[in-house]
């Protein structure tokens, strides 16, 4: 799996020892990127402000089901979820392939399953593929990674910010409304005009020479926003 270097995984359990014991085991097989949470709180935390490739969800969390950040998750992103529960009811497992799990592990486990089951579902939806690179200037998005870079550089993108520039980037170089961007990304035009425009300021200052002078991610007044790829 050379491809470990470049994927996140977010590992949610409310079980401690699972959680350092899983971190090290994946890090010792070469992930890089390898995050934790113990509850639901904390899972929307990291998916927010992380590049989160693969998701281990437990389902009893104390604050709620993992079956509720499941069908959050698939709302808006088709990211992989392998399910990881003591729960190994028919029904549950009927829960969890209907919302979109793209795997369901019982536990107790070995660890050497998990790793080939994340290996399966990584390479099943299309994870692992060519790097998708596109140049925008002086900047490149390397959509595979998540990351810009620039003179040689990584910069790091928020989860939001990657779909909010992933979105753009596939409307290139026409006007994408507000309306538009709001709802493909939080579901809804009403009540995250605000946000957008936060993000697209900090998605400016990781783009642009001139964050205040915009020659990449510009604003087409009364319209909505535009990513600019010259030919």
């Amino acid at each position: 799996m050379d491809f470990k270097k470049n994927f996140s995984i977010l590992v949610v359990d409310d079980e401690k020892s699972l959680l350092d014991n899983l971190y090290q085991f994946l890090k010792a097989k070469g992930f890089k990127k390898v995050y934790t949470a113990k509850n639901l709180e904390e899972s929307r935390f990291k998916l927010e402000n992380f590049k989160i490739d693969l998701i281990v969800l437990d389902l009893m969390l104390p604050d709620g089901s993992g079956f509720d950040l499941l069908k959050e998750v698939r709302q808006t992103s088709d990211l992989a979820v392998i399910i990881l529960s003591a729960l190994d009811g028919i029904d549950d497992r009927k829960e969890a392939f209907e919302n979109k799990a793209d795997d369901y592990l019982v536990k107790p486990f070995f660890p050497d399953e998990l790793l080939w089951r994340i290996d399966a579902v990584l390479r099943r939806s299309k994870k692992v593929r060519t790097q998708e690179k596109i140049h925008l200037g002086p900047v490149v998005f390397n959509k595979s990674k998540g990351v810009l870079e620039k003179n040689g550089e990584e910069i790091a993108l928020t989860a939001t910010q990657f779909k909010i520039l992933a979105y753009l980037s596939e409307n290139m170089n026409r006007i994408v409304s507000i309306d538009r961007i709001l709802d493909h990304i939080w579901k809804d035009s009403y009540g995250y005009e605000s946000t957008l425009i936060t993000h697209i300021y900090r998605l400016r200052e990781k783009l642009e020479d001139n964050p205040r002078d915009p020659k990449i991610l510009i604003t087409i007044k009364g319209l909505g926003y535009k990513l600019v790829k010259e030919d």
